[in-house]
């Protein structure tokens, strides 16, 4: 996830080097290798991955499904709502979340190539909702930990009228990518537990997602408002589903009856705004908690 940042464009020239410089990388990576442990390393990192793959922005983050994500290092501190908003419950959405949590990926991937297909209204909303100057190109590196599902996210960013990362950059990164994960995983064994880490209140995260619309919706339903959620359009959700687009659309026109929403961003913005209000522990269908929606008062006096 990405946000502002007002530090100099030192990305439009970065695609005429096809290799690091090898004394600086050297020297680069000998720091990081002395600054594990300590306060320092993810801003001698930030250093050595410039040398890679220069950007605009580079932010780290740390992912726990108990817990919401920690702020490691940013190259330019920025504090918003919109900022807060992520952290607090935003980032579930987070395509990088999703692929290092819910499908156990590690590796170095490209924003664009990790999105579904047909992306535009997602990005619309995923752009101005949380981002004030808009990205031209994004990598990230996903490092798992060895216990408890954690992972360290590592971004990358181009905004609009840097250059995009070449292909030969994101080569480089790959065959690299053992050595960066090598040096943060150390670095985080060095680190002292924070207390309450893994605190069992947090679970209501993965158990929010699983039961919003559980109630509410058919089977049918549900299934369309997950890949809504996941950024999924309808073309792509008749794939995925192996049904007509019709069919796709009139269960996507249910839902927006039911859920008091007219389109995908008002679908977006109501699972962050229920999930930020909701206390744990989440035992039912969320979405049974908003007055708002047309089914409430039946719902909760048939219960």
């Amino acid at each position: 996830m990405t946000f502002r940042s007002s530090t100099p464009d030192s990305a439009s020239t970065a695609n005429r080097m096809t290799e690091p410089d090898m004394l600086l990388w050297s020297e680069a990576l000998l720091q990081c290798q002395l600054a594990c442990g300590k306060a320092r390393f993810y801003s001698q990192l930030g250093q050595l991955l410039q040398l890679l793959l220069p950007s605009d922005e580079y932010m780290v983050l740390l992912f726990d499904p108990k817990q919401p994500p920690s702020l490691l290092h940013q190259q330019k501190p920025l504090q918003s709502d919109d900022f807060d908003r992520y952290l607090q419950s935003a980032y579930v959405l987070d395509p990088f979340y999703r692929l290092g949590l819910q499908q156990k990926q590690q590796g170095v991937f490209r924003l664009r190539d990790i999105l579904p297909a047909n992306y535009a209204e997602y990005d619309h909303y995923y752009n101005s909702y949380f981002r004030h100057l808009k990205i031209a190109d994004e990598i990230g590196f996903i490092i798992p930990l060895p216990a408890d599902r954690r992972f360290v996210h590592i971004e990358l960013a181009r905004f609009a009228g840097s250059e995009l990362f070449a292909e030969t950059q994101l080569q480089q990164a790959n065959r690299l990518f053992s050595v960066i994960s090598s040096l943060v995983v150390q670095h985080q064994q060095q680190l002292p537990l924070q207390e309450g880490s893994g605190s069992a209140e947090h679970d209501y995260i993965d158990a929010f997602y699983r039961r919003f619309g559980t109630e509410v919706c058919t089977p049918r339903e549900h299934e369309v408002l997950c890949y809504m959620l996941q950024g999924h359009c309808v073309k792509t959700i008749a794939s995925q589903m192996q049904l007509g687009l019709e069919t796709i659309k009139m269960h996507r026109k249910n839902l927006y009856a039911k859920l008091n929403i007219g389109s995908h961003p008002e679908l977006l913005a109501l699972f962050i705004d229920l999930l930020t209000l909701t206390e744990p522990p989440v035992r039912r269908d969320p979405l049974l908690q908003n007055p708002r929606l047309h089914y409430h008062s039946a719902l909760s006096e048939a219960s």
